[in-house]
């Protein structure tokens, strides 16, 4: 399993915590990405520079180093007295969706092709670009230029190596409820066809804007490949989960429908952050997959 953080230049105090251990035989691997700041998103200008804390990755590493009126990481020696958070992989804000995948997620679909099932999630604050690179976005799921994200171009690797069968399914789970947003399993003969339905199923996902992120899913939404592969009798499945962004309610100040939604959202991630680290765990451990619709479905 590969949990994607995705982070953002401005880091909230009300992070959820989903820790792991960073050894190289965890069943869990986590991955951050620094998205950049965006001049035109309220809250991320430069010239505020008491919340824009420098960030960098280094090595596997993000390092946070609060600023002050000069927001010039330079002045305090880079990382030097910085608060150091180790990950099995850290991508800086200028690496590309390329990059990602090859470092982070192509040594999963080797598993994957083992016969061993494979979960790839990103999770986040609302809007840190957590759809951007899953793929998820209408701009990251063409599988035809830089900017495609992690599913298309997973799509493509898999029909590269010939395999028996595949079909997709995408669900979203909504006010803790899971909805088909693709009638079934669909088979698919090519990448192309993988993410023509796939596209075809966005289009019905819960988004809505808010406080915090102008186009907000308001839904987590799971993508599932399953591939029988040559030799094989039992069939894999590749899991990608983007999930809706975690919420605080004091910030996007929702009401009615939306505070609804938030708090069915914030539950589910809760429970994900169990899982994750009974999963984790060193020590053999229940895992509470049957705590919440999601974790339920991601089970396998």
């Amino acid at each position: 399993m590969l949990n994607f953080g995705v982070s953002v230049a401005t880091v909230p105090t009300h992070t959820t915590d989903i820790s792991v251990t960073t050894s190289a035989n965890s069943p869990v691997r986590v991955a951050v990405r620094i998205r950049p700041i965006e001049a035109s998103i309220p809250g991320e200008l430069c010239s505020r520079a008491e919340q824009t804390p420098c960030i960098e990755a280094t090595g596997n590493s993000i390092v946070l180093l609060p600023t002050h009126v000069d927001n010039d990481c330079s002045q305090h020696g880079g990382i030097v007295g910085g608060t150091r958070t180790e990950f099995h992989h850290s991508f800086g804000s200028a690496v590309s969706q390329q990059e990602v995948f090859d470092s982070a997620v192509a040594p999963l679909l080797a598993t994957f092709a083992s016969g061993q099932n494979v979960a790839i999630m990103a999770y986040g604050q609302t809007g840190s670009g957590k759809t951007y690179t899953m793929g998820m976005g209408m701009s990251s799921v063409s599988g035809s230029d830089k900017s495609s994200g992690i599913i298309p171009r997973a799509l493509e690797w898999v029909f590269t190596q010939a395999p028996s069968k595949v079909t997709i399914e995408l669900a979203e789970l909504y006010n803790g409820k899971v909805n088909a947003l693709t009638a079934g399993n669909q088979h698919a003969a090519t990448a192309a066809d993988a993410l023509s339905l796939l596209q075809t199923g966005l289009r019905r996902r819960q988004t809505a804007a808010t406080n915090a992120n102008a186009m907000s899913s308001r839904s987590h939404a799971v993508f599932t490949v399953t591939v029988l592969w040559p030799g094989q009798r039992k069939a894999t499945k590749l899991r990608f989960a983007d999930l809706a962004g975690s919420e605080r309610l004091a910030d996007t100040q929702a009401e009615g429908k939306r505070l609804a939604e938030a708090k069915a959202i914030n539950k589910s991630l809760l429970t994900l952050g169990r899982v994750v680290a009974a999963l984790a765990s060193a020590t053999p451990t229940f895992v509470p997959y049957r705590d919440d619709p999601l974790t339920f479905l991601l089970k396998d």
